[in-house]
């Protein structure tokens, strides 16, 4: 059953809208205020210039012109703000509280908790996503990869002549909500979608494809089973006439088919069906009486992660209605995407790969497991309550590898001294990044390679992973 239209299920209510300076809140205040739903009151941590430099900050997929016009149409609406010291003031009024997806990491938020579990509703921009498209939606969710698929199911799609929407889960893309009046029935919206998106949504794609699971945010959700059954929340509100796309070599997401009401599976591993496997060179799509099948033993980005991705995506498009011969050419023309294991350049003989999305060890260990060649590896950042445990997969990885040397950046730099000093490996620390890629450009030999994938998050030293990544490339294109 399609979820209620936001004109029914908002108006004449007294609405709060939290982290209005962030992309989500200004989002769905410009979306319910075009709407004349105006019984708003907003709020928000920063005020006044901090206000300012929150916004710039969350919006720069507008360019700096369209930002500031952005900035002074929300301040025009007169939609009451209250910041700072003020923040939550008069929240016990509301009957709907629009959270960011972050909302239940900020200890000041607790009365937001407080009223959630007396009852008063939390919807959220990723709510409106699904209130609001008149046509189905391809969600894709998962602790790797999830981006990568939903951005090659999305290019599936337009290349097959469909018409086709997609928004990513971070600030680079524009909001779904900012072109919703352009979406027809006919058409297909791609979400790539978090496990904070994911926390009470009450709706599930039609195609819902959870790439893998593997222990990461656990400072969000405290254990790693809440984490499978977050990022389950994906496909559990699924109706009989939806579909469940779930990689049968992840044994977490393996489980969640049997609750699935119509599960295909893909695997690099084993002929599945209905569902996604490989069989000399070719993806093998297999669904009902039909069957497809893509060449994939040609992809300019090659190693077991992609050959994932490229499955789960290859199942999903085509159960959308996707082509072949579109699909293959997706795929032949794909040369990775910023921050996920991409090379940036090779220097005196040495090629500099960086992926800063690795924000875990199990997506860190999947590109070590991808290395062909003797490498030196940069790892570290931050990874709150983190032991020496949550990088098994990271160690395990790197016992397999080429890899010569590690150095180790980072608050964690400590923990995976002791993590990885079984390996037997040369580890080093390095106070920064900077650091780092200067020794490794002293240590690496022509043919090699560095391979920077942190394992653990940025906020130590970085914003977040696009700066992060970012600065890494900075520091290999300085150093030719």
């Amino acid at each position: 059953m399609a979820p209620p239209r936001a004109e029914e299920r908002y108006r004449g209510r007294n609405i709060h809208v939290l982290g209005a300076a962030g992309t989500e809140g200004s989002a769905v205040i410009d979306f319910l205020m075009r709407r004349g739903i105006t019984s708003l009151t907003a709020h928000d941590l920063n005020a006044g210039g901090a206000f300012e430099a929150e916004f710039d900050r969350t919006h720069q997929w507008l360019p700096p012109p369209e930002r500031a016009e952005a900035l002074a149409r929300l301040r025009a609406y007169g939609v009451p703000l209250h910041t700072g010291e003020r923040y939550l003031e008069g929240l016990e009024r509301a009957d709907v509280i629009f959270v960011p997806q972050s909302w239940f990491r900020h200890p000041r938020n607790a009365p937001v908790r407080a009223l959630r579990d007396r009852g008063v509703p939390l919807s959220s921009m990723t709510h409106l996503f699904f209130e609001t498209a008149p046509c189905p939606i391809i969600g894709v969710t998962g602790t790797n990869g999830k981006f990568t698929v939903a951005y090659l199911i999305h290019r599936m799609l337009e290349r097959s002549g469909h018409r086709a929407h997609f928004s990513g889960n971070d600030r680079s893309h524009v909001p779904v909500l900012y072109y919703a009046e352009r979406l027809r029935a006919t058409d297909w919206l791609v979400l790539e979608i978090s496990n904070r998106q994911l926390v009470g949504l009450p709706y599930s794609p039609h195609i819902g494809v959870i790439t893998n699971v593997a222990p990461h945010h656990l400072d969000d959700h405290g254990t790693f089973e809440a984490y499978i059954e977050v990022k389950r929340t994906l496909i559990a509100h699924q109706g009989p006439e939806d579909l469940a796309v779930l990689n049968a070599d992840n044994p977490h997401t393996r489980a969640m088919a049997a609750a699935a009401r119509r599960p295909h599976l893909f695997s690099r591993l084993q002929a599945v069906r209905p569902g996604a496997y490989l069989a000399d060179g070719r993806a093998v799509i297999a669904r009902d009486a039909i069957e497809q099948t893509v060449p994939v033993d040609g992809m300019a980005v090659s190693g077991a992660r992609m050959l994932e991705n490229a499955l789960a995506a290859l199942l999903a498009a085509a159960l959308a209605g996707a082509s072949a011969p579109a699909m293959a050419e997706v795929l032949a023309d794909f040369r990775g995407l910023p921050y996920r294991a991409r090379v940036v350049g090779e220097h005196g003989g040495v090629r500099f790969i960086e992926d800063s999305l690795a924000t875990n060890p199990a997506a860190a260990a999947a590109a070590v497991a991808e290395m062909d060649r003797p490498f030196v590896l940069i790892a570290g950042g931050a990874r709150p309550t983190a032991s020496t445990g949550d990088f098994a997969p990271l160690r395990e990885a790197l016992a397999r590898s080429p890899v010569r040397a590690i150095l180790l950046i980072g608050a964690t730099a400590a923990l995976l001294e002791e993590a990885l000093r079984e390996l037997g490996r040369p580890l080093e620390g390095r106070a920064t990044l900077e650091a780092a890629v200067a020794r490794a450009r002293q240590i690496a030999r022509p043919g090699e390679a560095v391979l920077f994938s942190p394992a653990c998050e940025s906020f130590d030293q970085f914003r977040d992973y696009r700066e992060r990544g970012d600065r890494f490339v900075a520091l290999v294109e300085a150093s030719r």
